[in-house]
């Protein structure tokens, strides 16, 4: 697989007609070779990534950058959320049942495993990590939860203004993607539209190499995203896989550049409306290539995506420009929420 593209953002956001023209193009042509792109200069500066990873990382962590072409080393030592005690964590417990995540959600709680394409894998691989999920805090349905304890009185402001940042970025992107395939102006917009995304921040504890060289256990499973489009942000313990397109199975390592960098991969959501012109970024989290054959433990791993999602009552069928007698439509219609939950109740389940 060749590398993915990276592109520049500010030329889709602040660029000339001529640079937004090109940016475009590179976008659906990236979506469209591997799921994925990676974007630079999308307006998240070294402060706010500095600040985000501040607040997710515990006090015993220190997140170090340092490039191996001397980049500015970002050094990142917090107590914040997950250094929280359990008892707390777990007083903001997302709520069980068919509902989006709000709150914390424990170890293993959750199983990508059982949502694999393979009926014969599910359940054979429990997800070593914890997260928190925020979602619009205009959701009136389903209200976010927030730890009220001492030390964190800035996070909720601060991941609130952060949720906002990332739904810009968001949405500026899948206008791009209206434009690229000669899509009506906003009508992917208007499906995303009152917000139904979800903020997550994760947390993958140090873990036995061999428990996931063994099976049984690893940091995620293999999967696609469930929604339009992911903005993830890493640090640099590395780890993220992406699969070949072009030979199934086969997963390439995608290591952190640097802390600026921004990645975009393709849900679920966003294949179903192009009726298949796009795919989603079948990904996986495991032991990262740098770790040496010695290794017996993974280090900590952190990072924040954001998950745009369909708003609840938008159709997740084909949008009709994919459609025609040649190709007619390859997924059926249902409302956002029905496709999410019907997702969500396999990852959420323990076993198969």
């Amino acid at each position: 697989m060749s590398t993915l593209r990276t592109l520049d953002y500010g030329h889709l956001a602040t660029g000339t007609a001529s640079q937004r023209k090109r940016f475009i193009q590179e976008l659906v042509a990236g979506l469209g070779e591997a799921g994925f792109v990676k974007l630079v200069n999308h307006g998240f500066d070294d402060h706010k990534l500095s600040d985000v990873f501040n607040w997710v990382s515990p006090a015993s962590s220190l997140l170090t950058w340092k490039h191996p072409m001397s980049l500015p080393v970002l050094s990142v030592q917090s107590k914040t959320f997950f250094g929280q005690p359990l008892e707390a964590k777990n007083s903001i417990s997302s709520p069980a049942g068919l509902r989006p995540r709000r709150g914390y959600t424990g170890v293993s709680v959750e199983t990508s495993s059982n949502a694999d394409p393979d009926v014969s894998k599910r359940g054979l691989l429990r997800d070593a990590k914890e997260h928190f999920d925020q979602g619009s805090e205009n959701d009136r349905e389903y209200a976010n939860q927030w730890l009220t304890v001492q030390g964190l009185t800035g996070f909720r402001p601060f991941m609130v203004a952060f949720y906002k940042q990332c739904e810009v970025v968001n949405l500026t992107l899948i206008q791009a993607v209206e434009a690229g395939f000669g899509l009506e102006a906003g009508c992917l917009v208007a499906r995303c539209i009152p917000n139904n995304t979800d903020l997550r921040i994760t947390h993958y504890p140090a873990l036995s190499v061999e428990a996931v060289r063994t099976g049984g256990m690893t940091r995620i499973a293999p999967h696609t995203d469930f929604g339009v489009i992911t903005l993830l942000f890493q640090d640099s313990t590395g780890g993220l896989e992406i699969e070949d397109r072009t030979r199934p199975g086969v997963y390439h390592p995608l290591p952190p550049t640097n802390t600026r960098e921004m990645i975009v991969n393709v849900g679920d959501t966003l294949q179903r409306w192009t009726n298949g012109r796009l795919f989603s970024g079948r990904h996986r989290v495991t032991v990262p290539e740098s770790l040496g054959d010695d290794a017996e433990e993974l280090p900590e791993r952190y990072s924040v995506a954001y998950l745009g999602k369909a708003q609840r009552h938008a159709s997740v069928g084909p949008v009709a420009s994919f459609v025609s007698v040649d190709n007619p439509a390859k997924y059926n219609d249902l409302n956002a929420q029905e496709y999410l939950n019907m997702r969500a109740q396999l990852v959420s389940s323990v076993g198969n």
